[in-house]
Order: C-alpha cells, then structure tokens, then sequence
C-alpha cells in the first residue's frame, strides 16, 4: 500500500486520457440546462487553457514527466463547478493569463524585455474589458519582472505605454458610444460567504484552504532543481495570492475563480512532481476527493 500511494501521482498517459474523458461527461447536464453553444464555447476555451498549462510545464521544465498532470488536475477543477460551465469569458482570461506568463518567463534575466512587458501588459488589459478583476494583475506584472530580475525603467515605461494605448482605447469607445464602460461597479464588491450560495462558496473555501497549503509549500520548497524553476513556481504562488483576493471579494462572482484555479492547478503540479513520497500520495487522493465531493455535494445531495 506504501509503494502505491508514493507513486500514485504518477499517471499512465492512457489513464489521464481516460479521466479526462471522463471528465468531460460531466459537462453533459450543462449542455442540457445551459444555452449549447455557450457550453460548448467555454469547454472548447477550457481544452485550449489545459493545453497552455501543460505547454508551459514543459516549456520551462517544472516537471519532466511526459503525463498530463497538469491539464488533468485544471479540467478535473473546472468540471466539478457547473455553474463555471458558461463562464466563458473567464476562460478566455485564464489563456490570456498563461500567455503572459510564458512571455513573462521567457525574460528570465534579459536586459532588455521592454517588448514583452508591452505585449503582456497589453494583453492583460484588453482581456480587462471581459473580466475587469483582472485590472488589479497589473501591478503584478513589475513584481514578476522583479522576481525574474528582469525589471527596468523601460519595462515600467512599456507597461504604462500600454496602459496608456488601452485607456485611449476605452475613452474613444465609450465617447463614441460603441461600448459600455466595464469597470463600472470595479469597487463595489462584497465577501463571498455573504453572496454566493451555500454549495458554491464552501467548496471554494476548500479549494483555498488547499491552495494556501501548497501556497506554503511553494514559498519554502527546498528541492528546486533551478533558480530559474524557483522563480517560475513563485510567480505561480504570486498570482494565486492575487487570484485568491479577487475570488474573496469578487467583482462578479465565480468570473474570476477559473483564474484562481489554474494557479492552485499549477502549484499542485509542482508539489506533486517533488520526490515521490506516500505523503504526497495521501494529499493526491485527498485533492480528488475534495473535488468529486465538490460535484456530487450541490448537483446530488443538496438537489434532494
């Protein structure tokens, strides 16, 4: 039983194939209750964002394992939330997101990345006009340059270039009358154990209290094989604590939760991809229970 806890986290590609498939199923009440196409739109948007997180794992060798752990744990997180089923636009964030850390990464101790700090500020604050939350990542951008020691008077300079094209941007849409301004109500927020339904925030809260647990694990994590993979896993852990904080006192609930669960999918990959141990084996086990009784609780039970 020992051996097969410490390696459990290690999946055949057949088996993570098969769960993800699995997985899949569990859109199909959805596609019943919920406009087709909507659905449809945002599962086809959640495939793209399993991919990018995958790539990006390989890419920057945080695991050099060739399964789908990665992918699996995002869709395995989004699945189990019925109501994310239609969030579309917060999938569209969550790509926008993994595209900047990619272009954040790849300017690892550059001099010069004033160009990747325009496309990625850029980027942020076009995907803003679908998921305004994401407006209070802009600051996170000079703090990931400076963790990647790649900060400079001109990548600050980019980013405000940036921002200054995007409010040019919205004032021209809003003056013109083509467009609604997105951000109104962007301070009127409340705590989400005061909003959302029961069923929703309690897993959440879960869900947190799991991602601050491997929040801890990231920030003292000794084994790192690389500075350059100690940096990748603490911008993870950066923009989780941010994520968290938006999903706490959402704008719009449940809009930015996707983003706050491919952070956790992210620092749980890396935890997982440690020394194997039949600790790690247990909290594995553990994560996916709390996520299949975050599906069976509201959609069976608490339907009753």
């Amino acid at each position: 039983m020992g051996h097969l806890l410490k390696h459990i986290t290690k999946l055949a590609l057949p088996v993570a194939l098969l769960l993800l498939v699995g997985l899949v199923l569990l859109w199909t009440p959805s596609f019943r209750e919920q406009p087709t196409g909507t659905v449809l739109l945002t599962l086809c948007l959640t495939a793209v964002g399993a991919a990018l997180l995958q790539f990006f794992f390989h890419f920057s060798g945080m695991t050099r394992e060739t399964d789908m752990l990665p992918a699996l744990l995002y869709v395995a997180a989004i699945s189990v939330f019925p109501s994310l089923h239609i969030q579309w636009q917060a999938q569209v964030a969550v790509c926008a997101v993994l595209i900047i850390l990619h272009i954040l990464y790849r300017g690892f101790r550059e001099k010069d990345t004033t160009e990747d700090a325009f496309i990625s500020s850029l980027l942020l604050l076009l995907t803003t006009l679908l998921v305004p939350d994401m407006i209070w990542l802009f600051p996170f951008i000079w703090i990931a340059y400076i963790v990647l020691s790649a900060f400079s008077m001109r990548t600050m300079l980019a980013t405000l270039i940036a921002l200054g094209m995007c409010v040019i941007y919205l004032g021209l849409g809003l003056y013109l009358g083509k467009m609604s301004n997105p951000f109104v109500g962007l301070l009127d927020r409340q705590f989400i154990f005061m909003s959302a339904d029961p069923e929703d925030w309690i897993m959440q809260a879960v869900l947190m209290f799991m991602g601050c647990y491997f929040f801890v694990i990231a920030v003292i994590r000794v084994d790192r094989d690389s500075v350059r993979q100690q940096a990748v896993l603490t911008l993870f852990a950066l923009f989780y604590a941010a994520t968290m904080v938006m999903v706490l006192y959402p704008m719009t609930p449940m809009r930015s939760l996707p983003l706050m669960l491919v952070m956790l999918s992210g620092m749980a990959t890396t935890f997982f991809r440690q020394t194997e141990s039949i600790h790690r084996g247990i909290v594995f086990l553990l994560y996916l229970m709390l996520l299949v009784a975050g599906y069976l609780v509201p959609t069976l039970i608490l339907d009753l």
